[in-house]
């Protein structure tokens, strides 16, 4: 995956969980769990999101 396709896909990602929210009653605890879930990747501390590989993606 090339960084543009990493970061069109967060940002799709973002979206989703966003209409999500917005689908959610405001301060049920699913709201609270699915924000917190991704506040890292709305609010990236230092600027930047850290990925990690999934399991069997590395390419030797």
């Amino acid at each position: 995956m090339t960084s543009e396709q990493a970061a069109q896909l967060i940002d799709h990602t973002l979206a989703q969980v966003q209409d999500r929210l917005q689908q959610l009653q405001p301060h049920t605890p699913e709201q609270r769990a699915l924000a917190a879930e991704f506040r890292e990747w709305v609010e990236p501390r230092g600027g930047c999101i850290d990925l990690m590989l999934c399991p069997g993606t590395a390419k030797p």
